[in-house]
């Protein structure tokens, strides 16, 4: 299974942090989790940089503008966990779930580009 990221959607930094941190309990090592937060923003012209960051961060692949941007907005926080099996995909998606996220998403990168399927 290439690799994929389980992406966590929270309407605050605090409680993605929590979230971080009981993935790390479960055995997630600190290497495979990424927050990223954006602050309050109009537009995904005006955080272009933060943006750009997230292009070059080794965590995400792809075209960063079109494939997480969406998910990201208005102060909220990204809890990003890189898997490799099913398994795990499952085990992040039932952790993060325990903490409300207003979306969880898994996304598989390929070629540039991203695919994703929402989980509820």
């Amino acid at each position: 299974m290439a690799r994929e990221f389980v992406i966590g959607l929270f309407r605050s930094k605090g409680i993605a942090e929590d979230a971080a941190h009981r993935l790390r309990t479960e055995g997630v090592t600190a290497d495979l989790i990424a927050l990223i937060v954006l602050h309050d923003y109009a537009s995904s012209d005006v955080i272009a940089p933060e943006l750009a960051a997230l292009s070059v961060d080794p965590f995400v692949w792809g075209d960063a503008r079109n494939s997480f941007a969406p998910l990201i907005a208005n102060g909220e926080t990204a809890l990003f966990v890189a898997v490799e099996t099913e398994a795990d995909a499952q085990d992040a998606v039932d952790t993060i779930r325990q903490y409300s996220p207003a979306l969880i998403r898994v996304v598989t990168p390929l070629g540039g580009h991203a695919t994703g399927r929402d989980v509820r």
